[in-house]
């Protein structure tokens, strides 16, 4: 194989369920920049909660956040490409949500919004390195375009179930899918983490066959169509495994460095 980018999902995927990043997977980072890679992440995460992760790799290269809503390299004030909610549609899922009586929350400018700052809220906060910031009634009517939108169920079966009733009412009006197993992520229909690789792909000038990308998730499947090559991480789920071109350990596992030593520092 003749990889030049390396394209790699946070949660589930570089992280381990404690949220932090192995010295393995830091080395083998590290060694992929230095052999000449593009190296960069495909997340649900915003970008400022990317941040202190991307320092920590030394990545350089602009990073697709927000299931590629916003992609931008860490240090520039400039965002490649960024592609928020608009108001009015934005308003139609948050009531949506509201009258359902399931949790949402809103992302704009860095910031997290919520209803109320529970224990879910907060949760997700310490998880993301954000201050959820309550609002009330005030989130349903927001008048911002936010990034992204966000759903926490409490079983992965209420995600998937969450997310077909998001698309059944939205259609294609609104990009949603399941992330990190909980969560349902909802951003701009344009916006999806296979886009931000386009775009990356023609930025740096490389073809989707000299393109490795490493997921665990729902979310990460239009990354698995699009690559030349696709590995799935061995916590995820079944069908997500059997769309891959290869199966790495799991994220506990160092699972995401085995599949960087084996297939881009092999050679």
């Amino acid at each position: 194989m003749d990889i030049r980018m390396i394209v790699l999902d946070m949660d589930g995927t570089l992280l381990t369920t404690q949220n932090t990043l192995t010295e393995r997977t830091v080395r083998s980072v590290a060694a992929c920049v230095g052999r000449g890679f593009a190296v960069t992440v495909a997340t649900g995460r915003v970008f400022h909660s990317v941040l202190p992760f991307a320092k920590e790799l030394g990545l350089t290269d602009p990073l697709i956040t927000a299931n590629g809503a916003e992609i931008r390299a860490p240090g520039s004030e400039d965002a490649l490409f960024y592609r928020p909610i608009e108001k009015d549609p934005a308003r139609e899922v948050l009531a949506f949500f509201r009258d359902k009586g399931w949790y949402i929350q809103a992302y704009h400018d860095g910031r997290l919004f919520v209803d109320q700052a529970d224990d879910r809220a907060k949760s997700y906060g310490r998880l993301t390195f954000l201050d959820p910031e309550p609002l009330g009634e005030a989130l349903y009517t927001m008048d911002v375009e936010p990034v992204k939108l966000l759903s926490i169920t409490s079983s992965p079966e209420e995600a998937v179930s969450v997310r077909k009733a998001v698309q059944n009412r939205f259609g294609d009006g609104l990009y949603a899918a399941v992330s990190n197993r909980l969560f349902v992520d909802m951003a701009h229909p344009e916006v999806s983490k296979a886009r931000g690789l386009e775009i990356l792909m023609e930025k740096e000038g490389v073809t989707p066959l000299q393109t490795m990308v490493v997921g665990d998730s729902e979310n990460d499947l239009p990354l698995f169509e699009r690559a030349g090559f696709s590995v799935a991480m061995g916590n995820a789920r079944r069908d997500i495994r059997e769309k891959a071109d290869a199966v790495t350990l799991s994220n506990d596992e160092d699972g995401a460095a085995l599949a960087l030593e084996r297939y881009a520092l092999k050679g």
